[in-house]
């Protein structure tokens, strides 16, 4: 069981890592209707990772069972399914990388921000399209991979619970943290808070792509693994 427990802790730094969330948390932080609306995105944000885990673990759970062959199979070739994606995501974003940038781009600042509209002007969003926001921000692919971890384990009911918390837990320490110290810390946060979306805003492309490979290779490793 220690190589899925591994697993997990590592799926779930991985869920954390995602720069897109970290970078919308501390825009969050500054929204003009206060810091309530962070809250709301992390509320989102962990409650589908929770909801998702916990649907995927009862329906297989249920269907398959834990710990048998047969669950090793289907969670393996989830993995190798989810592992494979990742990584074709994580190649496509390299070859896009190196392609020519659009007559729109040339003539623009390079050293400009390339971000979305919507993520500019997040900080007039309201309680409700921020909770909505953390749904759709969440990492489903690593959720995904991590119910298949779960179930490989012949464990009980307590030992599952367990494992679906540390995940849970993990994925969402990113979102909770910028929130915690915007709110509570807001002071001394500013300026590193600032740095680090700065940071992101810059470097946010690499670090996705970095994160797909990663954890791309690792997952289909892992669910090769288990087929084998």
């Amino acid at each position: 069981m220690s190589a899925e427990i591994t697993s997990v802790i590592l799926l779930g730094l991985g869920c954390a890592a995602n720069p897109w969330g970290i970078m919308i948390a501390v825009l969050l932080v500054d929204a003009r209707r206060g810091h309530g609306i962070v809250w709301a995105f992390v509320l989102g944000w962990a409650g589908s990772i929770t909801v998702t885990l916990v649907v995927l673990l009862a329906g297989f759970g249920a269907t398959i069972g834990t710990g048998s062959a047969k669950a090793t199979t289907v969670a393996s070739a989830a993995e190798l399914l989810v592992g494979l994606t990742l990584l074709g995501l994580g190649v496509r974003r390299i070859f896009r990388a190196r392609q020519p940038p659009a007559t729109a781009r040339q003539h623009a600042d390079p050293a400009a921000p390339d971000l979305p509209r919507w993520l500019q002007a997040i900080e007039n969003i309201s309680y409700l399209p921020a909770f909505l926001l953390g749904i759709y921000s969440a990492t489903y692919p690593l959720v995904i991979a991590a119910a298949g971890e779960i179930l490989r384990t012949d464990a009980g009911t307590t030992e599952m619970v367990g494992l679906a918390t540390l995940f849970v837990v993990l994925g969402s320490s990113s979102v909770v943290a910028v929130a915690a110290l915007g709110t509570f810390a807001s002071k001394r946060s500013a300026v590193p808070l600032d740095r680090l979306r700065a940071w992101l805003t810059v470097h946010n492309r690499t670090v996705i792509t970095a994160i797909l490979l990663v954890l791309g290779i690792s997952i289909t490793a892992r669910g090769l693994t288990g087929l084998s």
